[in-house]
């Protein structure tokens, strides 16, 4: 009747219980569950509603907005750790917050997030950079945009000083169940409220996130996986595709066209693209023929990561192929493309 719900404390490891009553009461009562008594990581705080009283809330809201305008922009969810019913909004049409408000049997109990998708930029997809001239922005796994140079040759923590960097040794040598990985860690990136390191191995990248709490430095997430391969970081309103040739129409030193499939990495339902393929655009050099595309996000809150199809391109190209190679001009540097790795 007062539970309020339970959550990780991941920051001072600790598993924390709600109640809408008197927590001291509470927590003398689970720590005696427990023979090692205050050493168990437990935490009890009292908070304004239940988890039930929520959970009413949110199925009142749910039936009283159904068949409403705005409801396919709506994502509703109960926030233990808010302890409030969370209203996400996404692009919704004038006027919805006035009528939102409308349904809402008590305001006080109810987080309303209003979000809108960035439009994607107009005219020609211009994102290839040329790398004789220019330090372009890149990305890759896990990381914040940087520029190229400062991604090629990072600094050692070795050679640091920072609050942050102490943080990542310590984490470093703290035994867990996912430690981080062993090898040469260097800092791409330390902001005045967050930093980020990646570990430089031969057959791996990996990296961690840290952010500032007050005067203490926290592992606010981690990762690793295959070396990283840098892309251009891309304007907001729009999002990665990869490209590969179509292992059906492989292309020959004659080939004045060139066959392509471009496939969404970003979660998107499994649609298909259709309009929302941007590009190409083709440089041709002497030596090579770059491409790129990109693909505006869908804007929906109830999105998931099925996996997306494929979708066939044609580029004419302004002289027959020859001996050029043909690659992704997205990559920084440039990835020469291959049949989709189910074909190869």
């Amino acid at each position: 009747a007062t539970y309020g719900g339970r959550w990780i404390d991941r920051d001072n490891r600790v598993v924390v219980v709600a109640f809408t009553d008197d927590a001291d009461a509470h927590r003398k009562a689970i720590l005696a569950l427990f023979p090692s008594g205050d050493d168990v990581p437990i935490d009890v705080v009292q908070v304004r509603y239940t988890k039930a009283e929520l959970e009413a809330i949110q199925g009142q809201i749910i039936g009283a907005v159904a068949g409403r305008d705005f409801a396919e922009s709506m994502l509703l969810t109960v926030s233990i750790t808010r302890n409030r019913v969370s209203v996400d909004l996404l692009n919704p049409p004038e006027g919805t917050l006035d009528e939102l408000v409308k349904f809402v049997p008590d305001p006080g109990a109810v987080c309303i997030w209003v979000s809108h998708a960035p439009e994607p930029p107009s005219g020609p997809l211009r994102v290839i950079p040329d790398l004789e001239v220019e330090d372009p922005v890149v990305t890759c796994r896990g990381i914040p945009p940087v520029r190229y140079s400062q991604l090629i040759d990072p600094p050692s923590i070795d050679h640091v000083d920072h609050p942050a960097v102490d943080a990542l040794r310590a984490e470093l040598d703290a035994p867990g169940p996912e430690p981080l990985p062993q090898g040469r860690w260097v800092i791409i990136r330390i902001d005045e409220d967050q930093a980020t390191f990646a570990a430089l191995l031969p057959d791996e990248f990996g990296y961690s996130r840290f952010k500032r709490s007050g005067d203490r430095w926290r592992l606010s997430g981690h990762g690793s996986g295959p070396p990283c391969e840098s892309t251009v970081a891309f304007p907001e309103g729009l999002g990665r595709v990869e490209v590969s040739l179509d292992p059906d129409s492989l292309p020959s030193s004659d080939s004045t066209t060139i066959h392509l499939m471009v496939t969404e990495v970003d979660c998107a339902s499994g649609r298909e693209m259709g309009d929302a393929l941007v590009g190409p655009q083709v440089v041709e050099t002497e030596t090579a023929v770059l491409v790129a595309f990109a693909a505006i996000p869908l804007s929906d809150l109830m999105v998931n990561c099925q996996g997306n199809p494929s979708t066939p391109v044609s580029i004419e190209l302004s002289r027959p192929l020859g001996d050029r190679t043909i690659h992704d001009g997205v990559y920084v540097p440039p990835k020469p493309l291959h049949p989709t790795a189910e074909d190869r």
